[in-house]
């Protein structure tokens, strides 16, 4: 195993165990990790003692923000409850793949993962540093003829993926005054020549990203629309499909027959939620409301006169 594998393993293994066994004493800690270590190939040089494992909770807070406290009262190391849990659901499900494909050497012969891999990932370690920080960030921004626009200046609040991309939720500085005190989502492939100032800025605590987008499908909020009840009635095949990934949160299913399953939703009606619903619309149908029904069919028509 590669230095990187063990650290990767241990990683993992150590927000695993915390997250199970709130307030775990650190020879307890120890003993877990190297139990479960034996359950990977090549192991033997992997050592573990507590300054190791006082480092890896250093590594783990600074490469992964994920906060693993000790606390006195109780002799053991816990994960507040403040932390994003969903966030730490999704770090482990990282790491144990990572992990899993570094170990054995055989995995990639019958594992494939997506050959297109999204630029500016190389981005994520600084932004969030600079989110944590309120620090202000510099960047170039490639514009869609690929020249790149003047420096760019931001107020870092948010990171969100969608479909394998991973965009920046930010305040420009400067900006156009109909934007000002706007959150603006920036494509990670896009920006260019990342500068993290390390001035900081202040947060407006008025500004709730996660409220901002509860009701949104992709990366615009769209603050300006209304979410509206939308109900969908999908074939058998496409609502099973629907039914193992929601489109959102909010989804509840209605209808679940042999012959439908029909949901409801509360979302706002956004370019990529349209979007979405024009690539299932082979096996679904709109029932509600029937202004998006419209704005379906209205699309269908454009793209069959673009054909013919």
């Amino acid at each position: 195993m590669s230095s990187k594998t063990g650290y990767l393993q241990r990683y993992l293994i150590i927000i695993q165990q915390v997250k199970r066994n709130r307030y775990i004493d650190i020879d307890t800690l120890i003993n877990s990790v190297q139990n479960q270590l034996t359950y990977y190939d090549a192991t033997d040089n992997v050592g573990v003692s507590k300054s190791t494992i006082r480092r890896d909770l250093r590594e783990i807070r600074d490469r992964f923000c994920i906060d693993i406290a000790y606390s006195k009262a109780y002799n053991g190391y816990y994960i507040p409850d403040d932390e994003g849990q969903s966030d730490i659901e999704m770090m482990l499900e990282s790491l144990n793949l990572l992990g899993i494909l570094y170990v054995d050497k055989k995995l990639p012969q019958f594992v494939f993962t997506e050959k297109r891999k999204p630029k500016g990932m190389e981005h994520l370690p600084q932004l969030i540093q600079a989110i944590k920080n309120s620090w202000v960030t510099e960047f170039f921004y490639l514009k869609y003829d690929n020249s790149l626009s003047h420096i760019r200046k931001v107020e870092p609040y948010a990171l969100k993926e969608f479909k394998g991309r991973w965009y920046l939720l930010a305040m420009e500085i400067d900006g156009r005054p109909e934007e000002h005190g706007c959150i603006k989502t920036w494509g990670l492939d896009r920006i260019q020549n990342l500068l993290v100032t390390r001035k900081q800025f202040w947060k407006r605590p008025e500004y709730d990203i996660e409220q901002e987008f509860a009701h949104s499908f992709g990366i615009c909020s769209d603050k300006d629309k209304e979410a509206e009840e939308v109900i969908l009635s999908f074939s058998p095949m496409g609502g099973k499909y629907n039914e193992s990934f929601p489109l959102h949160e909010s989804q509840e299913t209605i209808i679940d027959n042999e012959r439908e399953l029909r949901i409801r939703l509360k979302v706002k009606l956004t370019y990529d939620f349209i979007m979405e619903l024009l690539s299932q619309s082979q096996n679904m149908r709109v029932i509600a409301p029937a202004h998006l029904r419209d704005a379906l069919i209205e699309i269908h028509k454009r793209a069959i006169e673009m054909l013919t």
